[in-house]
């Protein structure tokens, strides 16, 4: 039988594309961004919260083994202090390609960082697969992983640190991967799930400690739970038409903290829920895993 569980609001943010959300064990703290406000927020796990403002849009922000932070601004992968106030070129990114930015990432299991980047011309119906995955090492060394991509999201890694999760949200499809030390070979695996496991498009997602992936589930109000069978075993539901990206956090690790966007929402569909955007936290009943800290 499904579990389920009830989301609620408990920042109301109203992001215009909140991404990129992770529970810092630090400061013990749920950091995100708001890509298109150039915004960076932390709440306390008492509900406490305060914004950083950046001078360009982050598509991630993720924590180092140093004091401070790793970012994605759209063309060059940056470091920052504690206090986001001072920024260091690490890399550039596909500055040879119009209409792509940074988008989702996580820190893998090497110390690197797994990156996504995304096609967003404004005109849809002339978007081309133009987007890839990218990975930099600890040395600060960039590789592209591969290609083809529309909006790359959803990247996870397993609880054995052997396999590799990610999706195109435009095509659907969560896929696996297994990688060597270095990322220097990618062996495509059986997908994780079908464009059909759930309804919505995949976005953001985390593996939990019983190696389940927690995928949001943008334009669906929800977020599903799926086996490495490839079953749905649980549904969160989200007050919210757009979730974008999952974290747990909390002393436990039982809470499971959610983004959202406003973005590309109708007037009608705004005035009916004017809180989109907002962070919306569920207790579930298993626990996540301790955030991995990139050695940038």
């Amino acid at each position: 039988m499904t579990r389920r569980f009830q989301a609620e609001l408990v920042v109301d943010c109203r992001n215009e594309v909140g991404e990129s959300c992770f529970w810092d064990p630090r400061d013990g703290a749920l950091y995100w961004t708001d890509i298109e406000s150039r915004i960076i927020f932390r709440r306390s796990e008492a509900g406490a919260v305060r914004t950083f403002d950046l001078p360009d849009r982050a598509g991630f922000i993720l924590p180092r083994r140093q004091s401070g932070f790793v970012l994605g601004f759209p063309k060059r992968i940056v470091v920052a202090p504690p206090t986001l106030d001072s920024f260091e070129t690490v890399c550039t990114v596909e500055t040879d390609i119009p209409w792509i930015r940074t988008n989702d990432a996580a820190v893998d299991p090497q110390g690197g960082i797994v990156f996504g980047s995304c096609n967003e011309h404004p005109d849809r119906d002339r978007r081309q697969a133009t987007a890839g995955f990218h990975r930099v090492g600890p040395n600060g060394n960039l590789q592209r992983l591969f290609g083809g991509c529309f909006t790359c999201n959803g990247i996870a890694f397993s609880t054995d640190n052997e396999t590799m999760y990610l999706t195109d949200t435009n095509e659907g499809t969560i896929r696996r991967f297994s990688f060597k030390r270095g990322f220097d070979r990618l062996e495509e695996l059986e997908p994780l799930a079908s464009p059909e496991v759930a309804d919505g498009k995949p976005d953001g997602s985390k593996i939990d400690s019983a190696d389940c992936c927690w995928n949001a589930r943008v334009w669906a109000y929800n977020i599903a739970c799926i086996t490495p069978e490839g079953e749905v075993a649980a549904n969160v539901s989200v007050p919210a038409k757009g979730p974008t990206c999952v974290a747990f956090g909390g002393s436990d690790l039982k809470d499971l903290y959610i983004t959202s966007l406003r973005k590309s929402h109708t007037r009608d569909e705004l005035s009916a829920n004017p809180q989109a955007g907002g962070l919306y936290k569920a207790r579930v009943d298993v626990s996540g895993r301790d955030q991995l800290m990139c050695r940038l």
